[in-house]
């Protein structure tokens, strides 16, 4: 069996020629010595840059009061970019509606590159914020529960075809999806004009917005050919495009949207066709559709 190899380390008192230390090891335990005093080295150091002012000396370190003055720059500039973007987006939109060698698939309007922001990225809320965010939240819901219903009273609404029916998914949705038949149109909700519509390729449709009286707006999304033009005045229950064509299911979706005030409401509420089924709810006011 071959012999454990073992080392001595020795102090030496060379005054009076007597051992201070006199330490006897082998190979694998001064190997293993070494490594944790290594170990205990590194852990020392790391606690001692972590907790003392130390860690400022460090090549790259910001102090405290240049590291916020640097996210607060990045923030800036992260906002300055996203105006820019928003801004060149709509110089394009502009270059691309008066451009006359354009095709209609190119009309789809352009859209800022998205910029997600992470949770670390955000400031919390201020009180004047949440203040603020609170009071316009109340003043929307009042605006929806109470001032809308009321200027609905004086409006002939319309649904959006006469054979058409809302999905049961949107009918509590700001977002109203109505399924059409074929053959069927795309309505007016209500008398007003048309102020606004395109051809969207994502879409695979047109869009149509038409403002109508008392504050209220629609829009209605992936309809077909339209049948009216920007400026036009429009009637209730007027056709202002054909049916969409069909997808991969054979189904023509109809996307509809309305406003009040800027407050976004549900169309299903307003653009349903009357039955008995809804006069005989109770309602806390009148209905709002005008259609009784």
């Amino acid at each position: 069996m071959r012999q454990l190899t073992k080392y001595r380390i020795k102090v030496e008192n060379e005054s009076t020629l007597t051992d201070v230390v006199s330490l006897k090891v082998s190979a694998p335990a001064a190997l293993l010595g070494a490594l944790i005093l290594l170990v205990v080295a590194v852990i020392f150091s790391g606690l001692l840059i972590a907790y003392t002012p130390l860690r400022n000396l460090l090549p790259g370190y910001l102090k405290e009061s240049q590291r916020s003055a640097t996210e607060e720059g990045l923030m800036r500039l992260d906002s300055v970019m996203a105006v820019y973007e928003r801004n060149q987006a709509y110089i394009d939109n502009i270059l691309r509606v008066t451009d006359e060698t354009r095709k209609s698939s190119d009309s789809a309007a352009l859209t800022p590159v998205s910029r997600e922001l992470t949770a670390d990225s955000l400031m919390k809320a201020s009180p004047a914020e949440q203040k603020f965010v609170s009071q316009m939240e109340e003043r929307e819901r009042f605006n929806i529960s109470v001032l809308a219903p009321l200027a609905a009273e004086d409006l002939l609404f319309s649904p959006v075809s006469s054979e058409g029916v809302f999905t049961e998914e949107s009918k509590k949705s700001t977002e109203g999806e109505v399924i059409l038949a074929r053959g069927a149109s795309v309505q007016s909700a209500a008398d007003g004009t048309v102020v606004a519509l395109y051809y969207s390729a994502p879409l695979r449709g047109y869009v149509i917005v038409i403002q109508h009286g008392r504050g209220f707006l629609t829009s209605y999304t992936h309809t077909g050919t339209p049948l009216v033009g920007v400026g036009d005045m429009v009637n209730s229950a007027q056709a202002i495009a054909l049916a969409p064509s069909p997808d991969i299911h054979d189904t023509r979706r109809v996307t509809v949207r309305v406003w009040h005030n800027g407050s976004a409401l549900v169309p299903y509420d307003y653009l349903d066709v009357v039955t008995d089924r809804n006069k005989n709810i109770s309602l806390p006011y009148e209905a709002p559709r005008g259609k009784l």
